[in-house]
């Protein structure tokens, strides 16, 4: 029996052993879960602080507990609370680490964690924050308290931010002009309870926009902007005079302000205030930030711009806690090559007619102009231009915005020398090869069908400079074709391999929409700069700059201190300088396409190209007139000059004076 009973009684204390470790096991798995949930309730609050998702973060909150000593929040407000003060300081970039959870008591949790952020005027040191996680009803939530915005923050304190905006560098050219400076303009604007009333007011704005330039519409929709009140200065427009107007008023204001204005539009740009689109991509931007929207003051925008300093600070009365303090940072200047004389006499030339001019020196690449015309003025840009002032650019047919020193053309008979220097170079000729031509219209054969090649000049027999000196197309072609388009390519392709390494917008040049040369036309017509042949009138000055440089290819640059990519022995040097010496005949013989350039004392190279824009021969169409111009005596500089929609003679005619004016420097 005692043997029987001692088995029971083990049995019950094995079944009690049982029961005891099921028992801690149930706690272990409650305890487990809960600090789970309570870890969960942290992360997701801590992610969504992190992504600045405050709708998010608050549904982690104890939304009734949002009440303390200085402030009242709901869900909603509070969302809104946190949303203010981190757009405020410019919140980005948020990094959440050592997120920590830790038992206090049967209800409470205390959350840890640490971040890291930048801001408006630099990254912010680390934050350690602390809350707890109390339980509410089934739920683990996080109780919220001004702490959580920034750990130094009470019930009462706000959050502010003191900017020093960074002095933004300048532009300058090679003789240190300025080409964008920081200045003074003057502002004009209205001042509404000054207008009158009825008719007066109505005289008195009618008036106020003549003078002006504007619609008076569009002066009564900047009256009827929210903020106005009567006493409001209301801007309207930077102006150069100030007349004394009922209801007008002019006040001083610092500007960015750009001396060669039309000039020197597309290259240099213009800055303009940050748009809510720009500060999502860039949080360190505010409201009132100045940033480049186009040409050179975009491309170099942050070097220019530096970086603004200023102070974030806690703030309850007289009572600052500074949280992050830094000076600003003034933008670097930039100093190009290009000369604002010379910019401003090739734009004056151009007299307002679509087209450029594009000069470099061909010895170190340096670009002295690029001027586009027609063009804008940037200043009217800066502190905000007025509809109907923006649509007078924008409705103009001649696209002033455009950049026409990087846009593809089909450069025509300017191309003429690189053809003559490979054909000298592969021995398809030499300088006295001479063809006989009869009339002025060209085929092979009749495989050609109705297509001819035509020239101006019915010259029984020329050789090759006299081809220059008229420009003759089927001599040119007739060179292509005995060459081949094998031989041709070859020769073509050192020119085209090399790209010009500018901060400028500009598609590559082109010999035809394949690369190849695939029918005996269009060898033809590349032969003397038609076809398909694409350049800008930047690509034209660094394959030129081959002939002026006896076979070396020079790329141009804009930047000073920065150097251009040059190639030698893109051509061989006796073809490049015979092809030269043929150029100068084309100014200084009578006969010569741009004999009127010639100026006495100095010895010019040139060749001009008329590019004809028709989709049938033996139709009236679209030309583009070139001219391409170098100094034969130093090298000093080459120049290509464009005008859309005239031929060769006009832009010879429109650009002596420019080119006089290259000699008095």
């Amino acid at each position: 029996m005692k043997k029987s009973t001692l088995t029971i009684i083990g049995g019950v204390a094995a079944a009690i052993v049982i029961i005891a470790g099921g028992f801690g096991l149930y706690h272990w798995y409650q305890g487990k879960s809960e600090a789970d949930a309570v870890q969960a309730t942290a992360q997701t609050y801590t992610q969504a602080f992190a992504k600045r998702q405050y709708d998010k973060a608050v549904k982690q909150v104890d939304t009734s507990h949002l009440t303390g000593p200085g402030w009242h929040y709901t869900a909603k407000t509070l969302a809104a609370r946190n949303q203010a003060v981190f757009d405020r300081v410019g919140a980005s970039d948020i990094k959440i680490t050592n997120v920590k959870t830790k038992k206090y008591d049967s209800k409470t949790y205390e959350l840890t964690f640490t971040a890291n952020m930048n801001t408006k005027i630099g990254k912010l040191s680390a934050q350690h924050y602390e809350a707890p996680i109390v339980k509410v009803g089934n739920d683990w939530r996080v109780q919220w308290s001004p702490r959580l915005l920034f750990p130094s923050m009470n019930g009462k304190d706000t959050v502010q931010i003191d900017l020093i905006a960074a002095t933004r560098g300048q532009i300058y050219d090679r003789n240190n002009q300025l080409l964008a400076k920081n200045g003074d303009v003057t502002q004009a604007g209205l001042v509404p309870g000054k207008l009158g009333t009825g008719s007066d007011r109505t005289a008195n704005l009618e008036k106020i926009a003549a003078a002006w330039d504007v619609k008076v519409t569009s002066l009564e929709t900047l009256l009827k902007q929210s903020w106005v009140t009567d006493d409001t200065f209301v801007p309207v427009k930077i102006v150069t005079d100030s007349p004394v107007m009922t209801g007008a008023a002019y006040q001083t204001i610092g500007s960015r302000t750009y001396p060669l204005g039309e000039a020197g539009a597309q290259l240099i740009g213009y800055v303009g205030t940050a748009t809510a689109d720009d500060i999502r991509k860039d949080p360190t931007l505010t409201a009132n930030s100045k940033i480049g929207k186009t040409g050179l003051e975009q491309i170099y925008d942050k070097q220019l711009r530096g970086t603004d300093g200023g102070q974030i600070s806690i703030q309850n009365g007289d009572n600052i806690h500074p949280l992050l303090t830094k000076k600003a940072v003034n933008g670097k200047s930039l100093k190009l090559t290009i000369d604002a004389n010379q910019q401003k006499t090739a734009y004056t030339q151009l007299a307002g007619k679509a087209g450029s001019v594009v000069t470099m020196n061909p010895t170190n690449g340096e670009l002295l102009t690029l001027a586009s015309s027609p063009s804008y003025d940037p200043n009217a840009f800066v502190n905000g231009i007025s509809q109907t002032d923006y649509d007078k650019y924008a409705n103009n047919t001649s696209l002033p915005f455009l950049s026409r020193f990087a846009q593809r053309y089909a450069p025509g008979s300017t191309f003429k020398m690189l053809t003559a220097a490979i054909a000298l170079q592969n021995k398809t000729i030499t300088p006295d090869t001479t063809k006989s031509i009869s009339g002025l219209k060209w085929q092979k054969d009749s495989s050609w069908g109705d297509y001819k090649v035509t020239r101006t000049v019915d010259a029984a027999s020329e050789n090759m400079t006299q081809a220059l000196v008229n420009s003759d197309n089927i001599w040119f072609a007739q060179v292509a074709l005995k060459m081949g388009a094998s031989a041709y390519l070859k020769g073509l392709a050192p020119l085209f391999k090399t790209q010009a390494d500018l901060p400028l917008t500009m598609k590559k040049a082109q010999i035809s929409n394949s690369g190849k040369l695939a029918s005996e036309t269009l060898l033809a017509d590349t032969a003397y700069g038609q076809g398909q042949l694409l350049l800008s009138p930047i690509e034209q000055a660094a394959m030129y700059s081959t002939i002026a440089n006896g076979g070396t290819m020079q790329q141009p640059t804009l930047i000073q201190g920065t150097k251009g990519k040059r190639t030698n022995s893109v051509l061989q040097a006796n073809a490049a300088n015979t092809v030269k010496t043929a150029l100068t005949h084309v100014v200084s013989d009578q006969a010569g396409t741009a004999h009127n350039l010639a100026i006495d004392g100095h010895t010019i190279a040139a060749k001009t190209g008329t590019a004809e824009l028709k989709q049938k021969q033996d139709t009236d169409g679209k030309e583009n007139g070139f001219l391409v111009a170098m100094d034969a005596d130093k090298n000093t500089y080459l120049t290509v000059a464009l005008i859309e929609g005239t031929g060769s003679d006009d832009v010879v005619t429109a650009m002596k004076p420019y080119v006089a004016s290259l000699y008095w420097v």
